[in-house]
């Protein structure tokens, strides 16, 4: 017969204490309640410019629609078939301005979103 040969068992290590909130609350904080602001306007220019990025389909559009609109009154217009709905300019750009503030409005709450949970880390890591 064999005989069970126990193992011994492994000796708790001491955990090691993390340092990583302290080199957070030693080197980074006063780094960025130093230049909170640059911070902030940081953040808001590339909210603007992604923002500008997704408008400017929008604005060539409406670009677009603003040129077939001089053209059609230098041109006499033919009038269209009675199926097919006709908008005129005011219209048109009625439409687009409520396509472009609402998608301005979304990114607008994701960039609030955005600010409420980078708020919240700050929260989280000041003592």
């Amino acid at each position: 017969m064999r005989r069970r040969i126990r193992k011994k068992a492994p000796v708790p290590k001491t955990p090691v204490p993390v340092t990583e909130p302290e080199m957070i609350e030693k080197e980074i904080m006063p780094f960025v309640l130093k230049h909170e602001d640059e911070i902030v306007n940081y953040i808001k220019d590339k909210a603007v410019k992604e923002t500008m990025k997704s408008l400017a389909p929008l604005l060539e559009k409406l670009e677009e629609a603003v040129k077939q609109q001089e053209s059609a009154q230098i041109q006499i217009a033919t009038p269209a078939p009675p199926d097919t709905p006709v908008m005129n300019y005011e219209e048109q750009l009625k439409k687009l301005q409520e396509a472009s503030s609402a998608k301005v409005k979304e990114k607008e709450l994701k960039i609030m979103d955005r600010m409420n949970k980078l708020n919240a880390r700050f929260g989280n890591i000041r003592p």
